[in-house]
């Protein structure tokens, strides 16, 4: 669509591509964070730990192939210059980077906290106050 309005291939292109790895990147932080709240039971097995490396592993794999796609796909534009060929190509990286840290707090953000009533009351551990109170 942007290319129909402005008839530039630069400036479809770096937008395009930074939406799709952001989303993507987005999806992915989400996806670590859901595997991580997995992981958080005391009764993990080695296997199950195995396993979810594994997909975090092909996970990171995946993200980090999309980006460089796109930043080849970026560096390989028929426009030359500055700001083409060497700032432009980070936009995509940028956008990646930064959606799949929103997607890991935003995943974060969304837990429920328990209520502060089902928690133990803390002792007070302070000597001088136990003392004060005798």
């Amino acid at each position: 669509m942007t290319y129909l309005l402005t008839r530039n291939i630069v400036a479809a292109t770096v937008p395009g591509l930074s939406t799709a790895v952001g989303f993507a990147g987005f999806n992915l932080g989400r996806r670590d964070t859901r595997a991580l709240d997995g992981l958080d039971k005391a009764t993990i097995t080695r296997r199950a730990t195995v396993a979810a490396s594994g997909r975090a592993a092909w996970r990171g794999q995946v993200e980090g192939v999309t980006v460089a796609l796109a930043v080849l796909i970026v560096v390989h534009l028929p426009t030359r210059g500055f700001m083409v060929d060497w700032l432009l190509p980070l936009a995509p990286a940028l956008a990646a980077g930064l959606a799949r840290q929103g997607g890991l707090l935003s995943a974060r953000l969304t837990h429920e906290s328990a209520k502060a009533s089902t928690l133990r009351p803390v002792l007070n551990r302070n000597p001088l106050a136990e003392g004060a109170r005798h």
